[in-house]
């Protein structure tokens, strides 16, 4: 009796689980994805984890934390892509991922212990709060880089006779791809589809927050108000960006040999006093011996 009676409540209870589960993801409703851009490659495999935890967790975020969030990811260039409902979603999918595979690997090698899954799932967890740091980081750099080209091509238009809008749409066709293109790129979408040049400058000062594309675009809107010549105002904004560029680049360069410090005591140097000592050590065994 009891042999019949443990596989019809397996049964049962695997059936019980799939119409949980069927439940569970067809309450989720489907996104319209038209006007968004792809999520991250690193979230893709896992988008459909990451819709229903966001149908779920979604509601029980505050106002504030969803407005930071959202500053955030602008500046990383995925407001588009995600919401902030979908990043935390995706934060809790890697962590219970990686988390869950900590607990197999440990199974699978006799290893028993919930401290290894707790870690695993706070590493998976925090692992895409380090990969937006570093992204945001990237792209303030990139922005840096290329502002005081692209301050040179606007200026040069902006001289010869073009309007703002105009300079700004020559100097986006003549850049490369990079940060700062794709941010001039939207800020001339937003001005085709009715705001003003003066709101989307703003819009671009809050999206990437930068010290010197905050100086820039005040200079800018200060010249739109006042009706001061623009190109005077971009040739001084372009020569400052680029005597910042000169600034960080010997920042850096002084920066280096204390860098350089710490493996070359911790790597080269043993390795040297092991080549040199070994000789040495070895003569002086022999005339002991």
């Amino acid at each position: 009796m009891i042999s019949l009676l443990l596989p019809a409540l397996f049964a049962i209870s695997i059936v019980i689980l799939c119409f949980v589960t069927y439940r569970i993801v067809s309450a989720v409703p489907e996104q319209d994805r038209t006007y968004a851009d792809k999520p991250p490659g690193l979230l893709r495999k896992v988008w459909f984890l990451v819709e229903i935890v966001s149908h779920y967790v979604g509601p029980y975020l505050t106002v504030e934390y969803r407005e930071k969030t959202i500053r955030r990811l602008r500046k990383a260039e995925l407001d588009y892509a995600l919401s902030p409902q979908q990043w935390v979603s995706s934060k809790i999918v890697y962590g219970f991922l990686i988390g869950l595979f900590v607990t197999l690997m440990g199974l699978w090698m006799g290893i028993h212990s919930v401290v290894w899954t707790l870690v695993g799932g706070f590493f998976g967890f925090m692992y895409l709060e380090l990969w937006m740091r570093d992204r945001i980081k990237l792209i303030e750099i990139q922005v840096l880089k290329n502002l005081p080209n692209f301050l040179d091509m606007l200026t040069l238009a902006i001289e010869s006779g073009c309007n703002l809008t105009v300079g700004i749409n020559i100097a986006v066709e003549k850049s490369p791809d990079n940060p700062l293109q794709r941010a001039f790129a939207r800020l001339l979408r937003e001005i085709r589809s009715g705001r003003t040049r003066i709101d989307a400058l703003r819009a671009l000062e809050e999206r990437l927050d930068i010290s010197s594309v905050t100086s820039m675009t005040t200079a800018l809107v200060q010249a739109e108000k006042t009706g001061a010549s623009l190109g005077t105002v971009l040739r001084a904004q372009s020569t400052q960006r680029t005597n910042e560029r000169f600034a960080r680049a010997e920042k850096l360069a002084m920066e280096a040999p204390v860098k350089m410090l710490g493996p070359l005591i911790m790597c080269i140097f043993p390795c040297t006093f092991l080549v040199l000592g070994f000789p040495i050590a070895m003569k002086m065994m022999n005339a002991f011996q």
